[in-house]
């Protein structure tokens, strides 16, 4: 991988990477494209998944919002270790990367511009 590339902004990436699967399920997305943004990803995904154990570490109390969390950091482990040996299976690996470095993403910036977990779990409102 070129240097270049690894310091790409994930924003631009999973933003390249919804866009690209964006026309799932009627046409799959060209592989070899496909490929490289999912090599991007899960480069982008290894350095935010510390990050986010750290801010789960960083809670006192077990809360909703640390559990989804949790949850989620597993979601992303598992992820990692799916590929796509087929064209279609490829494309739904990389759309499921690109929102998990999204997710993944948000609340790395929450915690940094607040100190907090971000508040992904939200209590639903009486109706």
């Amino acid at each position: 991988m070129k240097p270049a590339e690894s310091a790409a902004d994930p924003r631009q990436d999973w933003a390249e990477a919804l866009s690209t699967t964006s026309c799932l399920p009627l046409r799959v997305p060209d592989r070899e494209r496909a490929d490289q943004l999912t090599a991007r990803l899960r480069e982008h995904v290894g350095h935010l998944m510390p990050k986010v154990d750290e801010a789960i570490a960083d809670e006192c109390h077990d809360t909703a919002d640390r559990e989804t969390a949790r949850w989620l950091l597993d979601r992303v482990g598992h992820t990692l270790h799916q590929g796509g040996p087929d064209d279609r299976t490829a494309a739904v690996h990389l759309e499921d990367l690109a929102l998990n470095c999204r997710a993944l993403s948000a609340i790395c910036s929450h915690k940094d511009e607040t100190g907090q977990l971000a508040a992904i779990a939200l209590p639903s409102t009486p109706s």
